[in-house]
């Protein structure tokens, strides 16, 4: 309510103008208490105020009275004097002569709509109105206390708008107005990872046996451990039981190892430079190979682990933080003589060539989502000029366990619904048998005779062309996805894959429940941290998911959330993140934009979330940015 009171004092005219808004629940624009009021009212001296509304609590002492005052009051009423020390006699009109005052109250509601110039004591236009004449609209800002700026929702629960002086607002940077000492601090967050690691405390150890050397990761309960060979390009050569604890592999190891090219590792390939005596022109898909259809005579061709020489691509670095194992290593050719213009096949012999690297550099990082469950998380950089046409890729393959050294014999190939895949394809001269075949969730499993141990392999993309190999007197065990992309000209190409550990059973829970928690990642590209914005400003970037983005959203400050639209064409994205849900279009981008005019000038916190079917939310980015 806001009430008027007009007190004559003598031959002399005082003017109280008290105003006040009553708010449909408990207000919080309190001001202090009025103990002075010819100085409180000069506060408001030449000054305007247009459907300004102040709340006046507990006038406690009316100190400049001192008598009896006959006061004359014409269509105003009192509201909330608590205390009158005196008694006093007022002339009410129309309302007759009230004697010895305390307490008066008079519920109605006046309406100020101009009080103009209180130093002259002029009250002009004063309306009743019984209702909440200013309802909060959202984004709009008001002072919650009296230093505390507060932006209305799409609807506030008292339903009216507590509008008072902005300059009472002290420190709440009320119209963009705040100084940088009033600013909140604004910290960046990180993004969320695409799934949780089983935990950061896992053992890692470096071993030297049998003249290489190994690096080790143990699970945190110490139960498994995965290994890699600096010596081959950091490829992975143990997966199994950590066993009787011995440094090194034991014979519950589910990967090959046995040389330089059968680990878990990536290789690639160029259909213009697939063999010898094509590769050296690009003309290998227009001009078939005179060479000998074999891989002795594999054109482009980067090996992991390293060559058909057994020569191993070594490693440039190694490390571990954080629960992960990294190493990067620029892998060897698989033939030193993949772009001779005839079918020599001599480099092995020559010290000059069989240790020749590639152009590429692969980065490998690994670490554990549970005891059974390990990511492989690669990037490959080409560090050419040279564009390689798409063409089915390993990123990564597997080459299981052959019964050597004590090992299991991991030679049954199961999809993921549990059907045995036969081998039975002769793949031409060299005794080595293929089988094309598809798995619909994305994975598959080899497994020992008895079907009670073995490693399964998971792609992230969920890619379900898969190819298994044989060669059943060595014996050779090998699976792959049929994993389709090329790999720009200095550009980078990035996957992740999971490898399993157990029986066929153990594998099947583990990936379905991988499958149903791995959540969304990408990249807020726009707008750039720390810069300036003003207005409408653009929100950009791109998101993916194993089965497919359903939504995102930006969060402003962590209360503001404003939609993205998902579905933007971002082809760049796929060539560095191939096979994912959407790249088949390239729709995986999202923009959107927020009125930053609406805040204050303030650093403020952009974060930016992505939702999949399975309701798994991930932030995957955030900025700070500056309102001018």
């Amino acid at each position: 309510m806001r009430f008027i009171t007009s007190i004559f004092l003598g031959s002399s005219f005082v003017f109280v103008a008290l105003f006040l808004l009553y708010s449909c629940s408990d207000s919080s624009n309190e001001l202090k208490r009025i103990t002075d009021l010819s100085r409180d009212t000069r506060i408001y001296e030449d000054t305007v105020i247009e459907e300004d509304f102040v709340e006046y609590e507990d006038i406690t002492d009316l100190s400049i009275v001192d008598d009896v005052v006959s006061t004359d009051i014409e269509d105003t009423y009192i509201k909330d004097i608590i205390t009158v020390d005196d008694s006093y006699s007022f002339d009410i009109a129309d309302a007759g002569t009230v004697e010895t005052i305390e307490d008066i109250y008079q519920a109605d509601i006046h309406y100020v709509e101009d009080i103009v110039d209180i130093g002259v004591y002029d009250v002009s236009d004063i309306v009743d109105t019984y209702q909440c004449t200013n309802l909060c609209q959202k984004d709009e800002k008001r002072c919650k206390d009296s230093n505390t700026l507060e932006i209305c929702a799409d609807s506030n629960a008292d339903g009216c708008y507590e509008y008072v002086f902005f300059k009472n607002c002290e420190n709440g940077c009320a119209n963009n107005d705040c100084l940088p000492s009033q600013c909140d601090d604004v910290q960046l967050t990180d993004p969320d990872p695409n799934i949780p690691s089983e935990s950061s405390g896992g053992k890692y150890e470096t071993t030297r046996v049998n003249g290489f050397n190994d690096d080790y990761l143990y699970n945190v309960s110490n139960y498994t451990k995965v290994g890699v060979r600096r010596e081959w390009g950091g490829s992975v050569i143990f997966f199994g039981l950590v066993g009787d604890g011995k440094p090194g592999i034991n014979p519950s190891n589910t990967i090959d190892a046995n040389d330089t090219g059968r680990e878990v590792q990536v290789a690639f390939y160029d259909p213009d430079r697939a063999m010898q005596n094509c590769a050296y022109n690009a003309s290998c898909a227009t001009t078939p190979s005179s060479c000998q259809n074999s891989i002795t005579f594999l054109g482009w061709d980067p090996v992991q682990g390293g060559n058909r020489c057994n020569v191993g691509s070594g490693v440039e670095s190694v490390s571990y933080s954080g629960g992960v194992l990294s190493v990067s290593t620029i892998p060897l050719f698989w033939n030193p003589d993949w772009d001779r213009s005839d079918c020599d096949s001599s480099g092995c012999n020559d010290p000059n060539r069989r240790g020749r690297k590639s152009d590429v550099r692969v980065t490998q990082r690994i670490r554990y989502i549970t005891q059974h469950v390990i990511e492989i998380d690669y990037t490959v950089e080409n560090l050419s000029d040279l564009e390689h046409r798409a063409t089915y890729q390993e990123m990564p393959t597997m080459y299981t366990s052959n019964g050597k050294n004590g090992t299991q014999d991991l030679y049954k190939l199961f999809d993921s619904q549990g059907n045995v895949v036969r081998i039975d394809v002769p793949a031409g001269g060299d005794g080595f048998y293929y089988k094309n075949f598809q798995s619909p969730d994305g994975w598959v499993a080899m497994q020992n005779g008895d079907v009670n141990y073995g490693v399964g392999i998971y792609y992230e993309n969920k890619v379900k062309d898969f190819q298994g190999w044989q060669l059943r007197s060595l014996p050779f065990n090998n699976v792959r996805a049929l994993f389709n992309f090329g790999i720009p000209a200095r550009g980078n190409v990035r996957a992740r894959a999971y490898l399993s550990l157990g029986n066929y059973d153990t594998i099947k829970a583990e990936f379905t429940s991988l499958d149903s928690k791995l959540g969304p990642f990408g990249s807020f590209d726009v707008p750039a941290n720390d810069s300036k914005v003003s207005g409408d400003t653009t929100i950009y970037g791109w998101a993916l998911d194993n089965k497919g983005v359903s939504s995102v959203y930006a969060v402003i400050d962590g209360k503001i959330t404003a939609p993205l639209t998902y579905g933007t064409s971002r082809p760049d994205v796929c060539k560095v993140w191939p096979g994912y849900n959407g790249c088949s279009t390239d729709k995986v981008g999202f923009s959107g934009s927020y009125d930053f005019s609406k805040l204050s000038k303030c650093p403020h916190l952009i974060e930016v979330y992505a939702v999949d079917g399975d309701n798994n939310i991930r932030r995957i980015g955030s900025k700070r940015v500056y309102v001018e």
